[in-house]
């Protein structure tokens, strides 16, 4: 099967993409709440939620820049990248949060398809664990297929659809991070250190500055 980082969706706390054969079906989003059988089962399935369903055009819209992106974040970890195809696709626990904040984005019918690549370039400019508690709160609130255009699905359109294609408003540009400067790692050992203070102060107050000018 193929998939992101998922060897068995029937045994993994995971998303499974479902492609559709033809255009005119939708691609269905669930999460599995995989288990191991128990010895005393001959037969066992999981548990699902249907999270969302997306149309073709949309899928093929987001899906190739959404696929680089995974095989990105799982080169880093030295994992095997993955592919879409059709049929069940597995996807690991985290990234599925992340695939949903973009396609509860763009699911509604009133998003064009130009609106879904202004989705994908500013779902890109979320770092992982920005896509996870827009995941989290969503979820709690209208995390079902049929809760489209509600609460926090709405807010995820209105956030992630906004700018064109020649004028992205990338959502990472306006947070104003930095770097903190680097230090020793002494095991964590309490040393006071003035200097080290006296650095930490000066990057944290010009990253404030930097806020204040994005402002």
């Amino acid at each position: 099967m193929s998939g992101f980082d998922c060897a068995d969706h029937y045994q993994e706390h995971c998303y499974l993409v479902q492609v559709p054969r033809t255009a005119k079906e939708s691609v269905h989003v669930f999460e599995v709440y995989g288990r191991p059988p128990k010895a005393t089962e001959d037969l066992w399935a999981p548990e699902v939620t249907l999270r969302a369903q997306l149309t073709k055009g949309k899928w093929d819209a987001i899906s190739a820049e959404v696929r680089l992106e995974f095989n990105r974040r799982l080169k880093l970890e030295r994992r095997k990248a993955g592919t879409w195809s059709q049929g069940g696709n597995g996807v690991q626990r985290l990234l599925g949060k992340e695939l949903l904040v973009l396609v509860w984005a763009i699911e509604q019918d009133v998003v064009s398809l130009e609106q879904c690549e202004v989705a994908v370039r500013n779902w890109l400019g979320l770092k992982p664990e920005e896509r996870w508690w827009l995941y989290t709160m969503t979820a709690a609130a209208t995390g079902f297929a049929h809760q489209v255009g509600m609460g926090w699905r709405d807010a995820l359109t209105k956030a992630l659809c906004f700018g064109t294609k020649r004028d992205v408003f990338s959502l990472g540009s306006v947070t104003g991070r930095g770097t903190l400067p680097p230090r020793r790692n002494d095991a964590y050992a309490p040393v006071k250190d003035a200097n080290r203070k006296r650095i930490e102060f000066a990057a944290l107050r010009a990253i404030a500055a930097n806020v204040e000018v994005l402002a």
